[in-house]
């Protein structure tokens, strides 16, 4: 007697071209897709605001979060990725801060820019000094040599910064206003104005625009009682009395100012 046999599920397996599983699987869009997305949609609500042309470029700066420029009937904007997302009321304070220069969407700019700088990439100083050409050495004023003496005398040679002269900037007519130092935090770079490189500028003058420049990385930046921003706090003040030439140089000041607003630096 012939045994029963058990028949079997058997599955056949369709075979598919290539090209027909690629239209089947689903499609991410490529990161540079998506980022232009988002800048003509950051475009388009600042169009409104604006009631003008805008055209954005989106950058991952470390330092400068947004700059700006009006060319004719155009504005064009360059800002960090940070802006893509932001609320109706950052994009309103932008629109504000471009068209007047109002100062209270500036400080509202700041804020939205202090409470979202987990986005801003992390760079360190010693990463951020390779970019920048430092150029210490004047034709009359060294200020690497002034920097280590006065590191040395004042602060045990704990401030660990570069000190270089700035750029000659490019001013058309007479100026009204000098900045003659400046500290960078991020990258802890003195930076001093090219003006001071001059015979007729004392070197006590010029030890004094550096000193206060290192205090910047003694004493840093807060938030005053009033909620701005305070570079110069009371301790700050007191510190910088106690350089050497503190009275005679702050007397040169006063007598000089013209001077040094007259000065034309070769680039």
């Amino acid at each position: 007697m012939a045994r029963p046999t058990r028949q079997k599920n058997v599955v056949r397996k369709r075979s598919y071209p290539a090209a027909r599983l690629a239209r089947q699987q689903p499609t991410v869009p490529e990161p540079n897709r998506l980022l232009k997305v988002w800048r003509r949609v950051l475009e388009r609500r600042l169009r409104t605001r604006l009631r003008a042309k805008v055209a954005v470029e989106i950058h991952d700066n470390t330092h400068t979060m947004l700059t700006f420029q009006r060319q004719r009937a155009m504005f064009r904007l360059r800002l960090h990725h940070m802006f893509l997302a932001a609320p109706d009321e950052v994009i309103q304070a932008l629109a504000d801060f471009v068209r007047m220069g109002d100062g209270e969407a500036s400080t509202r700019l700041d804020r939205f820019i202090e409470r979202n700088k987990a986005y801003i990439r992390r760079v360190s100083p010693e990463q951020m000094r390779k970019r920048i050409r430092l150029e210490p050495v004047g034709r009359h004023h060294d200020l690497g040599r002034i920097f280590d003496r006065l590191n040395e005398r004042y602060f045990q040679s704990r401030i660990s910064a570069a000190i270089t002269y700035g750029p000659a900037p490019r001013v058309k007519g007479p100026r009204k206003s000098i900045k003659m130092g400046s500290y960078a935090a991020d990258s802890k770079v003195i930076r001093i104005h090219p003006a001071l490189d001059q015979p007729v500028v004392p070197r006590y003058f010029v030890e004094w625009i550096v000193f206060h420049e290192m205090l910047h990385h003694v004493y840093r930046a807060r938030k005053g009682e009033d909620g701005r921003r305070c570079v110069h706090p009371p301790e700050f003040m007191e510190h910088e009395r106690r350089f050497h030439d503190f009275k005679r140089a702050q007397a040169w000041e006063d007598e000089n100012l013209d001077l040094l607003l007259r000065s034309r630096v070769e680039g």
